[in-house]
């Protein structure tokens, strides 16, 4: 297993999109697309062929079959991976798709390389928190892990988000070490930046997930309108319909990318995520790049991007009372936000450029034979 975080490509590597016909498979969702639109905008990939997979599709046949949501999810997403089999002159693919892609691993000689946040194994280690998870002891499980062990075989590389994944690709799912490759996703530096302001009358909190329960948005309310609605100020873009209240701003409508989103980043003076499952956090990295430290749960691939006592804090789970002590820590010390700032962004710009993030992608793909 490797580490691509700070790779560069240079010479042969860095032409790999303009040399060879390359294969963009990405999975059209919230929190993963992302990493595609970085690999799309880089130095010679509008040549390459993108094969677009959303697991759903507003009206169509296959989401009015009467199964389980997950299960026509799959059927989806196979059908939409399935234009890529036909393909000629294809040296190389790269995709976040897993078992819809099986056949044309299957099928066609061309090395795959698969990048993706986390494992079904991680994700029902959650419990309950992500609908459509079989447990992998029971016979669907089994079967899904069967066929992850028949596709991680296949690939010419596996490219997980964080350390965290990339032990269970090998642990979980027999991955062939040799062919992990860490590269998590970066964050387009010249997009995301801090920004001088005046201090706020109140200091301003930021949260921002869609999921509100699952990203512990009910434990950072009930915080703040039992300990802090008189020293802060709480701003929360998430899909959840909420009432605003005193102290209390609520965005329902922004979108991943919005400058509206950079904007909040850039005012406040503290993101706030006391998620209780996550594999990864593009929200984490966008405050960061922002110069805005963050006060994060500890969870999944969380800790390879948050540096406890460096970048912000890592809290416990579920956990009123560590999200709370960190916040009064964090409020009742402005020079400690502003020095974990100018860290986070350091810390950005040192690992998660995305320029950076796709130009290793593309040199590992050129050194497995691409």
């Amino acid at each position: 297993m490797s580490t691509a975080l700070h790779a560069r490509a240079s010479g042969p590597d860095a032409g790999l999109a303009s040399r060879s016909r390359l294969l963009l498979v990405p999975w059209m969702v919230a929190g993963v697309q992302s990493q595609f639109e970085q690999m799309r905008s880089s130095p010679g990939m509008e040549q390459a062929r993108v094969i677009p997979v959303r697991p759903f599709r507003e009206g169509g046949l296959i989401e009015r079959l009467p199964l389980p949501p997950p299960l026509r999810g799959t059927i989806r997403s196979t059908v939409a991976a399935a234009a890529s089999i036909p393909q000629r002159g294809i040296r190389a693919v790269w995709t976040q798709v897993a078992l819809p892609m099986l056949p044309f691993a299957m099928t066609r000689s061309v090395p795959i390389h698969y990048a993706i946040d986390c494992t079904p194994a991680l994700l029902h280690g959650f419990g309950n928190q992500y609908a459509g998870v079989d447990d992998p002891a029971s016979p669907a499980g089994r079967l899904v892990g069967a066929c992850l062990r028949l596709y991680f075989s296949r690939c010419a590389g596996l490219l997980p988000w964080s350390a965290w994944a990339a032990r269970s690709m090998i642990r979980d799912y027999a991955a062939a070490a040799d062919r992990v490759h860490v590269v998590p996703p970066g964050i387009d530096l010249e997009r995301w930046f801090p920004v001088a302001h005046e201090p706020p009358a109140r200091p301003r909190l930021l949260f921002v997930g869609g999921d509100f329960q699952r990203k512990g948005g009910p434990l950072l309310l009930d915080a703040y309108r039992r300990h802090l609605r008189d020293e802060c100020d709480l701003h929360l873009v998430t899909r959840a319909r909420l009432a605003p209240e005193p102290g209390v701003f609520v965005y329902n409508g922004l979108e991943v990318g919005d400058a509206g989103l950079r904007e909040l980043y850039q005012s406040s003076d503290l993101l706030v995520l006391p998620t209780t499952a996550d594999c990864f956090s593009m929200a984490a990295l966008e405050a960061m790049a922002c110069g805005l430290p963050v006060v994060i749960s500890g969870v999944g691939g969380i800790s390879e991007i948050v540096t406890d006592g460096e970048t912000g804090m890592l809290i416990t789970p579920g956990r009123g009372d560590s999200l709370l002590r960190a916040l009064r820590l964090m409020l009742a010390a402005p020079g400690l936000r502003q020095r974990f700032g100018l860290a986070g962004r350091r810390r950005v710009e040192q690992h998660f450029d995305a320029r950076v993030q796709s130009a290793a992608t593309l040199a590992i793909m050129a050194g497995s034979g691409a």
